[in-house]
């Protein structure tokens, strides 16, 4: 199967609704993608946090609420800039 989807302004993509089906995702749900030597696969995610996995880089032990309070804050200058 090959599709050919447009690039909103804001860097979306809107799955359609054959590979949705074929995935059985529904709105709010995450897919993976996933990029291998053809190129980009998308994937149903993971249940949980383990679409999260290898998004966040850390050089060694990190204090949790430390890092948590970072992002908040990267967040909050993000949405006021």
């Amino acid at each position: 199967m090959s599709r050919t989807v447009k690039i909103s302004s804001k860097g979306q993509i809107t799955l359609p609704a054959s590979v949705r089906k074929m995935l059985n995702v529904k709105p709010g749900e995450y897919v993976r993608l996933v990029e291998d030597s053809e190129g980009i696969r998308i994937m149903v995610a993971e249940n949980g946090i383990e679409y999260l996995k290898g998004s966040i880089r850390a050089d060694g032990p990190q204090d949790i609420e430390q890092a948590r309070r970072k992002a908040l804050q990267e967040r909050i200058n993000e949405k006021n800039n």
